[in-house]
């Protein structure tokens, strides 16, 4: 048996406007007339029907998820947002409940993906490598030095793209650029893509070696009963599901990727995954680009540009950005400082 965890609970700030802490972007249709969260839901469905689909969200977020697929997926509000390891070690928990030990594949609801085929050849071969008791996560090949992503560095740089699973060596943070030139080189570092496949006592048995006190908050309450859920998730600590068990387990491998992924984490990602013209620039609405190249345009109001380069131009019901593409660290920063205000 193979479910699905899809993690739908982020707010997206550095996409604002068009993405805000209301409505972030997984709920949005900025790549076709489907929801990032819907692309996400379909991407899996040959191999995780609906009914084994269980989308992990904010409380605030569930009518967004509840009108999209109704009650054709399960749908699970966390009372409160305390990152991705006791989220997913309670999706774990309820999915055992619901049926019995198995596989799970954890999808953030907010990435792209272009080559379906080749991201299917990776799930095939992550689930047979999961099902032999190990947790497996999809680390993709980079292209330039980045320094946007997390990395994981595996034992070789010897590897057949999305079939083989290579023993992980450890995770590393986010680096400069001098670092980040030196992974692109040895060619045994991959961007942590942020999904990940297991088996589901496995990743129980982890949080009870490495994390005891969130093992036992919620192995020992009904995983259904929303009181008992709320006070595990108020005891419970803020931390992710790299800090809490991957960076620790002796059972985990990689799958060297390549199908077109992205995070879609900023403007530039949004612009270099989307339709361009002839001078690079993304449009969406009425606009007219004179003497303007690689800029990303997203106005329900005409609009001119001229003359301009790299720039981002958004206009929603509630505001208007103009700024850099390049700034989308700060551009987040903005919208949060805005949503405290």
């Amino acid at each position: 048996m193979v479910s699905s965890i899809i993690l739908a609970g982020g707010s997206g700030t550095r996409l604002w406007p068009l993405s805000s802490s209301a409505k972030p972007k997984q709920f949005l249709n900025l790549f076709s007339n489907k929801s990032m969260l819907r692309e996400t839901s379909e991407r899996i469905a040959d191999v995780v029907p609906a009914k084994h689909q269980y989308i992990l969200t904010g409380e605030k977020y569930t009518p967004f998820v509840r009108e999209e697929f109704g009650n054709t997926v399960n749908i699970m509000a966390e009372p409160q947002a305390k990152n991705t390891a006791p989220c997913i070690l309670w999706a774990a928990v309820t999915i055992k409940k619901h049926s019995g030990d198995g596989v799970a594949v954890v999808m953030p609801s907010d990435h792209t993906i272009r080559d379906g085929g080749e991201f299917h050849r990776a799930l095939s071969a992550a689930v047979k490598r999961a099902e032999r008791g190990n947790i497996v996560t999809f680390g993709i090949r980079p292209t330039r030095a980045e320094t946007g992503y997390g990395y994981v560095e595996i034992e070789t740089s010897d590897y057949v793209l999305n079939q083989t699973t290579e023993k992980l060596v450890s995770f590393h943070e986010k680096p400069n650029q001098t670092l980040a030139e030196k992974y692109l080189q040895a060619g045994n570092f991959l961007w942590n893509s942020g999904m990940f496949v297991f088996d589901i006592q496995t990743m129980i048995d982890e949080f009870r070696k490495y994390e005891p006190d969130l093992y036992d908050l919620f192995t020992t309450i009904d995983p259904d009963d929303e009181e008992q859920v709320a006070q595990a998730f108020e005891k419970s600590k803020s931390i992710s599901i790299d800090y809490a068990v991957m960076e620790k387990t002796k059972q985990a491998y990689c799958i060297p990727s390549d199908f077109g992924w992205s995070d879609v984490g900023g403007y530039e990602s949004l612009h270099e995954e989307n339709e361009k013209d002839a001078y690079g620039n993304v449009t969406d609405g009425d606009a007219i680009m004179e003497q303007s190249k690689d800029c990303y345009v997203n106005c329900k109001k005409p609009v001119v540009c001229v003359g301009i380069e790299d720039l981002v131009v958004v206009e929603t019901e509630d505001a208007i950005l103009v700024a850099r593409k390049d700034m989308s660290e700060q551009i987040g920063k903005i919208a949060k400082q805005l949503n405290v205000n």
